[in-house]
């Protein structure tokens, strides 16, 4: 039997970089992967679904008094994106792990004992296990009958565009695909069961978003839960309601486990000690940039640091139309906790570069406590807000206060310029927006 002494099950966004961090560390590593490299993130997730918001796009782009027309053909460009985008980034980690020195071994994994992997009816022993399988869209049982469904893992292999098309599920992935289909022409009606897109972010956001999308077209159903798929008219259903961790062949040695997934403790680790989850498979937040970070955590522990795992200020980037980036608190959540806060907020529509690029659609909005004037929640909707929100989360993580935001130099015309404007609005002192009596 082989010995490693780490074994990786599963080589997504969690996976592979756990694995090249403990390489890094002088540790041999063993991955195991069922599927493809880079996982659903790489392959159907997060790069496919971000090229494709790019090409649509470029496809709806239009300025003013500049007329185009555009033919395209669905097959091509999901040719393009699997074979210029995946296929070239998968054989970028490819490169990446065998250059690191890391065994890969294609086939489905099963833990059978505490250090004991079995793939392919071989076993392998691993001084310490990571569990990294990722997760599954979920599809409840009163869609399961119905051959018009299709879920987020499964839009990849359609030869055609549906005339149109119904979202189950106004969360971050929905609206994402609603942005998305309705540029390439396709009749879109979003259903949320819950009151508003996006739940749980800032309302002002959510209402925004909501316009913007009946403002283009797309049909939003919010407060409504679907009792009987067979009454919709679309062509094809798109469930965008979630996904849940895989868990199979894993459970069976003792490893807790709850109505989210896999237990872990800051450091990553499992109730068994030398076992560690990472990923969408602890339930916790199923974002990719999480699952490395995690993977990175659990990484080095394995190598002998106590490192945590921080879920404090994880920031939030949607690739709608507009674009919604959040990271913090809102504004509603800061008052229900009892804090005092004052806001700040600045409309893309007063801002040069909204102007110059033609995307008037939008805000910046900052929260910070009254007394200290701390930054606790930075909130965008509008073009650049998936890239600014990384500024927002570097604020926050580091207890800016809000005078440290307007000391800073922001280029201009840059959209970056709503933060330092809202940043000033907070004290009601904004350059380009009117007094407050007026």
């Amino acid at each position: 039997m082989e010995k490693y002494d780490v074994i990786i099950i599963g080589a997504g966004p969690a996976g592979y970089p756990c694995g090249i961090r403990c390489a890094q560390k002088g540790l041999k590593v063993l991955i195991i992967e069922k599927g493809e490299v880079g996982g659903i993130c790489l392959n159907k997730g997060c790069i496919p679904t971000k090229t494709l918001f790019h090409i649509s796009e470029e496809i709806e782009n239009r300025f003013g008094i500049i007329e185009k027309k555009v033919s395209f053909s669905w097959e091509d460009i999901l040719s393009y994106v699997k074979k210029n985008v995946i296929s070239r980034l998968k054989a970028g980690v490819d490169f990446l792990l065998k250059k690191n020195g890391i065994d890969i071994i294609k086939g489905e994994a099963e833990l059978i004992g505490e250090r004991t992997v079995k793939v392919n009816n071989n076993l392998f022993e691993g001084e310490n296990i990571v569990i990294a399988t990722g997760s599954l869209p979920s599809v409840p049982s009163i869609f399961k009958d119905d051959e018009r469904v299709i879920t987020s893992d499964e839009i990849w292999e359609t030869d055609r565009l549906p005339k149109s098309l119904a979202i189950i599920g106004g969360g971050a992935i929905g609206c994402e695909f609603a942005s998305i289909f309705k540029k390439f022409g396709v009749e879109i009606s979003i259903y949320e069961m819950m009151e508003n897109l996006l739940p749980g972010i800032d309302k002002e956001i959510s209402s925004t978003l909501k316009r913007e999308f009946e403002k283009r077209g797309i049909r939003v159903i919010t407060g409504k839960k679907i009792e009987n798929p067979g009454k919709m008219e679309e062509e094809k259903i798109l469930l965008c309601i979630g996904r849940k961790p895989y868990m199979e062949k894993i459970s069976d040695i003792g490893i807790e486990t709850d109505e989210n997934g896999v237990k872990v403790s800051p450091q990553m680790e499992t109730n068994i000690k030398n076992i560690y989850a990472v990923g969408d498979i602890t339930g916790k937040h199923m974002f990719a940039y999480v699952a490395t970070r995690e993977g990175e955590i659990a990484a080095e522990n394995i190598a002998g640091e106590n490192k945590r795992m921080d879920y404090s200020t994880i920031p939030v980037a949607i690739f709608s139309d507009p674009e919604v980036g959040i990271c913090g608190m809102s504004e509603e959540d800061a008052r229900k906790n009892g804090l005092k806060v004052k806001v700040g907020k600045f409309p893309y529509l007063a801002l040069g570069k909204s102007h110059a690029s033609g995307k008037k659609e939008g805000f910046v909005k900052i929260i910070a406590e009254e007394e200290t004037e701390r930054i606790i929640g930075i909130h965008i909707i509008g073009k650049g807000a998936t890239e600014l929100v990384s500024f927002s989360t570097l604020a926050i993580k580091n207890n800016l206060k809000v005078k440290d935001l307007q000391e800073i130099l922001y280029c201009h015309p840059t959209f970056s310029e709503a933060i330092m404007e809202a940043s000033f609005d907070v004290e009601k002192k904004s350059i380009h927006l009117p007094p407050e009596r007026i």
